[in-house]
């Protein structure tokens, strides 16, 4: 849906409507505090999308495969590592692409849907950076924080899992 609005966003400017604001083309393009939002994009699709998609598939190994159920805290705590770890990687990142979108705005000509700053004046940028990024900062580090909660605990749960899984399957 995120990139089907973006693509939406991207033939709308193409045709001169800009109420989604400027393509994101033009803000990747501009580099600088735009690059956030590829960074950001990019997290998200590695981190959030792939990274607990490919997790749950290690959850289901030990489960389906190997056949050891995981029940009691390691449960508890393989869904905090999924909802943790998912919505805190997946927020930080779309926070930074948001934050990125909307600074690379900025320096977009208003004529392309961009806020007209111009990206050569050196109180533009500190501008930017002062106003639109800067009070995302906190934020995006206390989303990382509770993913990187998340993971260590996922990876507690996983290396036991695994570990008593491995067991049951050497026993004679």
């Amino acid at each position: 849906m995120i990139f089907g609005l973006l693509v939406l966003g991207n033939v709308l400017a193409g045709i001169g409507n800009f109420s989604l604001g400027p393509a994101t083309s033009r803000i990747v393009a501009g580099g600088g505090a735009g690059s956030w939002f590829t960074m950001g994009m990019l997290s998200y699709l590695i981190v959030g999308v792939g990274g607990i998609g490919f997790t749950a598939f290690f959850y289901q190994h030990i489960e389906g495969t190997m056949g050891s159920p995981i029940t009691g805290w390691k449960r508890i705590g393989a869904w905090i590592h999924l909802l943790l770890g998912g919505l805190g990687s997946a927020g930080a990142s779309l926070l930074m692409a948001w934050g990125g979108f909307q600074a690379g705005a900025a320096f977009i000509a208003t004529n392309s849907g961009g806020g007209g700053l111009s990206p050569t004046s050196g109180a533009d940028i500190g501008y930017v950076h002062t106003n639109i990024l800067n009070p995302i900062v906190v934020p995006i580090a206390a989303l990382m924080g509770i993913a990187l909660l998340g993971y260590l605990v996922g990876g507690i749960v996983l290396v036991t899992a695994w570990t008593g899984a491995r067991k049951k399957l050497e026993a004679p």
